[in-house]
């Protein structure tokens, strides 16, 4: 994931001051998902708490900054782009959904409740939904870029 991550802030990144935010935002959500992921000991109370925070912040991000200018974006174009937009968006928000379960789940989680709950699995799931979340929202930013330019005539 975070090679892919790399080639989209290539790809993606100095176009909006907020899409790099979000980008770096998805960064350190990443590294903190990987290493809470690939830790053999169950995570301290805290940890899992900060990395729920970063759940949140993320998909918060996402709604209330990056699909904004998408929103916007989305309503002036054309074609493929909004017919990919259409498919998207509801993808996101049964994501969205998911995410907010773990967050639910773990946010108050104490030693005791994380033993008898199925962190490792958890977890794998996560990261499977944040895989999907950002090969989502890469496809959505990059078409209505792609739908920008064409309107244009600028090179995409």
């Amino acid at each position: 994931m975070l090679g892919k991550l790399e080639q989209t802030k290539a790809r993606l990144g100095g176009i909006h001051k907020a899409l790099d935010a979000f980008l770096n935002a998805r960064q350190h959500l990443l590294v903190e998902y990987i290493r809470l992921s690939t830790n053999k000991n169950l995570p301290a109370k805290e940890e899992l708490h900060e990395f729920c925070g970063q759940l949140i912040d993320y998909v918060s991000a996402g709604h209330f900054e990056i699909y904004d200018h998408v929103l916007a974006a989305y309503e002036a174009s054309k074609g493929n782009a909004r017919v990919l937009a259409e498919r998207i968006y509801p993808r996101i928000k049964r994501n969205t959904d998911e995410a907010l379960n773990f967050h639910d789940r773990y946010h108050e989680a104490d030693d005791d409740l994380m033993m008898e709950m199925e962190l490792d699995q958890d977890l794998n799931r996560l990261g499977e939904l944040l895989e999907e979340r950002f090969s989502l929202e890469d496809r959505l930013v990059s078409a209505i870029r792609l739908a920008d330019h064409l309107d244009t005539g600028e090179p995409a």
